[in-house]
């Protein structure tokens, strides 16, 4: 029984991370409600997901916290410019849906594709933009260039958002509750796992130069 509740037992592993993922959630919507804050909120949420992951102690709702602060001028124009990207995106394929056409179906896959790659770009953009400084532009251009420079890792994390969005489809009822506890950490948890050795090498070569 004590096993059972040691704090490296596997299974009080996974249900501490679920807890954290639970509140690190509830935190990120809550700091996006007014959707002009949603960058500095995402860029705080992969700021604290790169901590738990990399098991670095601290205090979940301080360092969010902190983040927010640090991250909310230029999180602005970053969170406004997603929202942007979704928002025009989801409008787009309510028109072609609409049209129930061969020409409208095929415009709607090209259309889901390239938004998903861009929606995974922004996943690298509120990461560099919580653990570096840059300007707005210079950030978006890095992250560009990471998603190409590691093209698999892309299409990893492209792939966890898609089966994510699927599942909260199928859930129906249910969807909005899962969303409220775990609809950004969760699949923002598997991309810290496929990001984090990009960053970690990127950190030590910054070390290494210093």
């Amino acid at each position: 029984m004590d096993r059972f509740f040691d704090v490296n037992n596997p299974v009080m592993r996974f249900l501490s991370t679920s807890v954290d993922l639970a509140i690190v959630n509830l935190m990120t919507v809550l700091f996006a409600v007014p959707v002009i804050t949603a960058g500095g909120s995402l860029a705080s949420m992969n700021y604290v997901l790169l901590h738990l992951y990399r098991g670095e102690e601290g205090y979940l709702t301080s360092m969010f916290k902190k983040s927010f602060k640090e991250n909310f001028r230029q999180g602005i124009p970053l969170g406004l410019l997603a929202v942007g990207i979704c928002g025009i995106t989801a409008a787009d394929l309510f028109l072609l849906h609409s049209m129930n056409s061969k020409a409208a179906t095929i415009l709607m896959i090209i259309i889901s594709v390239v938004s998903m790659y861009l929606i995974t770009t922004f996943v690298y953009v509120f990461a560099l933009q919580a653990r570096y400084e840059n300007t707005v532009t210079g950030t978006i251009a890095n992250a560009f260039r990471l998603s190409i420079a590691h093209l698999p890792r892309t299409l990893g994390m492209m792939i966890t958002w898609i089966v994510w969005i699927l599942t909260l489809w199928y859930l129906h009822k249910a969807a909005p509750l899962v969303f409220l506890l775990y609809g950004f950490t969760l699949p923002g948890y598997i991309c810290v796992s496929l990001y984090e050795p990009v960053f970690r090498k990127m950190e030590n070569k910054v070390e290494e130069d210093q």
